[in-house]
């Protein structure tokens, strides 16, 4: 216990220094004549501590019939031997291969095309005649190597047309000539 000399207040907080009333430094106060007059009691024996037994085991866990084994803990990579692994076999090499061709089948279409179109203004049968030699090549060129050339179809269709434009415009340049002839002769 402590107390204030100049206000007289006791504390019985320890952790105080000074009054919280006026500021002092708190001196520490005598023990009282009434503590130490008072008797100690004297109590009688304690009782016997008594043993306790040990707890017994749970038996919580339930019976479970052909259950599973459980599975064997994970280990490290390198914990199991090395085993030798085929690599996968070899991806043949098929080469590079080209998209089929058919350039001469289109330009034989073309030529065939303008011959019948614009070959009765001029150039018809120069035109015809193209188309009907291009598509002749291309037909040959396919016959002989048809993965590499394609557009069959479209040279049969150019062959066709050239050759229906040039027998046209022979057959006006026979009439032309017969007509000539004809002329020549009656005048």
């Amino acid at each position: 216990m402590k107390r204030c000399p100049t206000c007289n207040s006791t504390f019985d907080d320890e952790y105080l220094s000074y009054c919280t009333t006026d500021g002092t430094v708190l001196v520490r106060d005598k023990p009282s004549d009434s503590l130490e007059l008072q008797e100690t009691a004297i109590f009688g024996e304690p009782p016997p501590t008594v043993v306790m037994p040990p707890p017994r085991p749970t038996e919580y866990v339930p019976q479970v019939r052909n259950a599973p084994t459980p599975p064997a803990p994970y280990g490290w990579a390198n914990e199991s031997p090395p085993a030798w692994v085929a690599p996968p076999p070899p991806v043949p090499f098929r080469g590079i291969t080209r998209p089929a061709q058919q350039g001469l089948a289109v330009a034989s279409l073309i030529f065939g095309i303008i011959s019948i179109t614009f070959g009765w203004i001029c150039g018809g049968p120069i035109f015809g005649l193209l188309a009907v030699v291009l598509g002749s090549v291309a037909l040959m060129q396919i016959k002989k190597n048809p993965q590499q050339y394609t557009g069959k179809p479209v040279a049969i269709a150019g062959l066709i047309t050239g050759g229906i434009s040039l027998l046209v415009n022979l057959a006006v340049m026979a009439l032309w000539i017969v007509m000539m002839i004809i002329g020549a002769a009656s005048g």
